[in-house]
């Protein structure tokens, strides 16, 4: 006799939603009172590298020893920043580099949040105190959150210490309710009221503020192979105005052209439209200008330029070979199912798109395609000079596309490169010491930070010091220092011995 059963599945039980929102709203709390302590520890790091001590120009100021302009500072070396406002201390400029890597910042993201933290201490200090209570889970309702602090903090920044006084008196009281019109209007009448001529300059320079950027290099786009970026500006009203007509009226055309795109898209692809038509105007071509003689060149140019730099790899390239080891031609693209590689890479996006989208790109009537020599980055180029040739910086560059300082997202092209290993003008002839695999890119900021780290009493350089070592007498710990492991990874070491490891993905704290 068969017998059957029937498995019993238990209701979870019910859910104290109460509850939920209490661990909500305590976790909340939590996260504001760590905000708090990060915000202030950020305070206290800058205030210890300050230059408060008065010191004399060209002498060692401040609580670390660090050195003034003058005529006994390293070139290149340390300097103060004014990253407050008026009245404010300033800030030695590689305390930045330490501080944002250690809270996984980069430094144009860590430079802002010490100046943040430099305004409201030090400017606006009944605010700061309103931040403080965010500490106290018990007092966090009428609290300054940082992120609000911080947004007015930077608008302060260029008040006088009269005019930020008057808005950190009037805005405390209501501050963490207060909504940012309101905070911009009272900022607005502190500067009438303590600083009218600015006031006056601020109206008549106002064009000066006017921008247009296109965010080749877009750090959060969610997905970068698909070859589109964001745009934005502040432009002139009657400027902005005919370029929303002129948008407007080629988005119809390409309506009435048969694109079935909606009205965003096609506003999108009006622009690039507008620019192609713009650039490939002739304004001179080969006839007279004003009964005058034809100009001997025209500014024709094409409308669009494709340059293609040829990555190969061996599946790209190389014979498949089947299990009895027939060739049967490429490799197939697991990810795509085709022929070979399908993806290519934007050099100076960095981003990852389809072959097709490049196809598109290259099919515009007028785009000139230009394509680049392939370079074998497997080889080892090396020479004797200090000086990078362009044959070793385009191998570096293509290897390490982005900056290799911890944190440093920025494209390689137009950045330093740095010996990894400090070049020795005393080394022996034949040593080969500049070569593909003891560059690295650095921005200018991080290059002169590892390069001239602040000196303590430092003496100057000793004649046995190459270009890319400390002055004689900094002590070691006092300086970054890194090195490329044989995978590629630079593994830095800050002047307070937190280790980091940057490889193609980003960085990684060590400690």
């Amino acid at each position: 006799m068969n017998q059957s059963s029937t498995a019993v599945v238990e209701a979870p039980a019910a859910t104290d939603t109460s509850a939920l929102l209490v661990t909500a709203r305590a976790a909340a709390a939590a996260q504001q009172a760590a905000e708090v302590a990060t915000f202030v520890a950020v305070a206290d790091w800058a205030d210890a590298h300050t230059d408060r001590s008065g010191g004399t120009v060209g002498d060692p100021i401040g609580p670390l020893g660090l050195w003034s302009e003058g005529p006994n500072s390293v070139p290149g070396g340390d300097r103060f920043l004014e990253l407050g406002g008026p009245g404010a201390p300033l800030v030695s400029e590689f305390c930045l580099y330490e501080i944002s890597a250690a809270l996984g910042r980069s430094v144009a993201s860590g430079r802002p949040l010490i100046g943040d933290a430099i305004e409201l201490r030090h400017r606006l200090p009944r605010l700061y105190s309103r931040v403080l209570a965010g500490a106290d889970p018990t007092a966090q309702k009428r609290a300054l959150p940082v992120w609000r602090a911080r947004k007015i903090a930077a608008l302060t920044r260029t008040l006088t210490a009269e005019g930020a006084d008057f808005v950190d008196r009037n805005l405390a009281p209501v501050a963490h309710r207060a909504t940012m019109p309101t905070v911009e209007r009272l900022v607005a009448e502190a500067t009438a009221r303590f600083d009218p001529e600015n006031a006056e300059l601020d109206r008549a320079d106002a064009d000066a503020g006017r921008y247009f950027t296109i965010e080749t290099n877009p750090v959060d786009a969610a997905a970068p192979w698909t070859g589109v970026v964001p745009v934005h500006g502040t432009l002139d009203l009657a400027d902005a105005l005919d370029l929303n007509n002129a948008v407007q009226r080629v988005a119809a055309d390409l309506a009435a052209a048969g694109c079935d795109a909606d009205l965003d898209v096609r506003r999108s692809m009006a622009l690039g439209e507008l620019a192609r038509r713009q650039t490939a105007l002739d304004l001179y071509g080969a006839t007279a200008v004003d009964g005058g003689e034809a100009p001997t060149g025209s500014t024709r140019t094409p409308a669009r330029q494709v340059v293609l730099y040829v990555h190969l790899s061996d599946a790209a390239i190389a014979a498949h070979r089947s299990a009895d080891g027939l060739e049967t031609g490429p490799g197939i693209d697991p990810v795509t199912g085709h022929t070979g590689i399908d993806l290519a890479r934007l050099e100076n996006t960095r981003a990852l798109i389809t072959a097709d989208q490049v196809r598109d790109w290259c099919r515009t009537p007028g785009t000139q395609v230009v394509v680049k020599p392939v370079i074998d980055l497997s080889g080892h180029v090396a020479v004797d000079a200090y000086e990078v040739p362009d044959r070793i910086a385009e191998r570096v560059r293509l290897d390490r596309p982005t900056c290799a300082f911890p944190y440093c997202g920025r494209p390689a092209r137009g950045l330093d490169l740095d010996h990894t290993e400090a070049y020795r003008r005393e080394a022996a002839p034949g040593a080969r010491q500049t070569s593909t695999s003891n560059l690295a890119p650095l921005c200018r900021g991080e290059h002169r930070a590892k390069t001239h780290p602040s000196p303590t009493g430092a003496s100057p350089p000793g004649p046995s010091d190459g270009p890319d070592d400390p002055p004689g007498g900094v002590p070691p710990d006092r300086r970054w220092r890194y090195h490329r492991d044989p995978l590629g990874t630079y593994v830095w070491t800050s002047p307070h011995g937190l280790r980091y490891a940057v490889d193609s993905t980003g960085t990684t704290p060590l400690d």
